[in-house]
C-alpha cells in the first residue's frame, strides 16, 4: 500500500514539474510591451508591473510578437493583443513611466565641485520622484556642494549653490559706483555669500559694512 502512494507522489510531482518547466515566461512580452508604449504615445520609458490575460493564458515557450495596443485605458494601464505560437491573445497591463533621477557615486564634501564621473544615474517612476529631485545632470555637473552628502544620494536642488560660494573672510576688489565717480576699494566679506547674489563686506579703507553684489568671486559691485 505504502509502494502504491509512493508511486502516485512521483507521478504527480513529475507532472508538476513537466508543467512547471513549460510555463509562459512573460519577461519577452514585458520588454516588447514596454517598447511598444514608448513608440505609441509617451516616448518616454516604462516599467511594466503587472500583466493580467483575457481569457486564455499563454503556455509552454513559446514567443510573443506581432504585439498591438488595443487601448490607453487610464494613465496606467493598457490594454493590448498579441500573437504566441499560433494564437492571439488578449491583455491588460499596469505600468508606470520612468524618469532619470541622478546619485552620487561617492561621499561629497562641502566645498567640492560635482564632476559626471560623480554621478550615477537611475530610473524612477514619475510619480514618486522626491521633492527637489534634479533630472538633468546639466543641472549638477560644476556646481559646488552646499553640505556633505553621503554615496547613493538623490541629489536635490538644495544640496548644491546656484551659483560659485565665496566663504566668509574672503577679500574681494569693491568697484563703488556713485552718479559721478568710480571707487575702487578692498572688503572682506562678512558672511559665504555666492556669487551673483548680494553680500555684507567690510571696507577695509573705512572700518564701515557696506552691501554689494557679487560680481565674481573676487569682485563686488556697490552702486550709491
Amino acid at each position: 500500500m505504502i509502494g502504491f502512494f509512493a508511486l502516485i507522489f512521483n507521478l504527480f510531482m513529475s507532472i508538476f514539474l513537466l508543467s512547471s518547466s513549460y510555463a509562459f515566461d512573460k519577461t519577452q512580452l514585458t520588454i516588447l510591451l514596454a517598447n511598444e508604449i514608448k513608440k505609441s504615445s509617451i516616448n518616454r520609458e516604462v516599467q511594466i508591473s503587472q500583466i493580467k490575460f483575457i481569457g486564455f493564458e499563454p503556455q509552454g515557450s513559446c514567443i510573443a510578437e506581432n504585439l498591438k495596443i488595443r487601448e490607453i485605458k487610464r494613465p496606467s494601464s493598457v490594454e493590448f493583443t498579441f500573437n504566441c505560437g499560433t494564437r492571439n491573445y488578449r491583455a491588460v497591463a499596469n505600468y508606470e513611466v520612468l524618469t532619470t533621477l541622478y546619485v552620487t557615486q561617492r561621499p561629497m564634501k562641502r566645498g567640492e565641485t560635482f564632476e559626471e564621473k560623480d554621478l550615477l544615474e537611475i530610473k524612477q517612476p514619475i510619480n514618486r520622484i522626491p521633492a527637489g529631485a534634479i533630472t538633468d545632470k546639466n543641472l549638477i555637473i560644476g556646481k559646488v556642494v552646499k553640505r556633505s552628502l553621503a554615496r547613493g544620494l538623490i541629489i536635490k536642488d538644495d544640496h548644491l549653490y546656484e551659483g560659485i560660494p565665496v566663504k566668509r573672510g574672503s577679500k574681494v576688489n569693491v568697484i563703488i559706483d556713485t552718479k559721478t565717480v568710480t571707487i575702487m576699494t578692498e572688503g572682506v566679506l562678512k558672511y559665504d555669500s555666492v556669487v551673483g547674489n548680494n553680500a555684507r563686506i567690510l571696507c577695509i579703507q573705512t572700518g564701515k559694512e557696506i552691501v554689494g553684489k557679487l560680481i565674481d568671486k573676487d569682485t563686488a559691485r556697490v552702486s550709491i
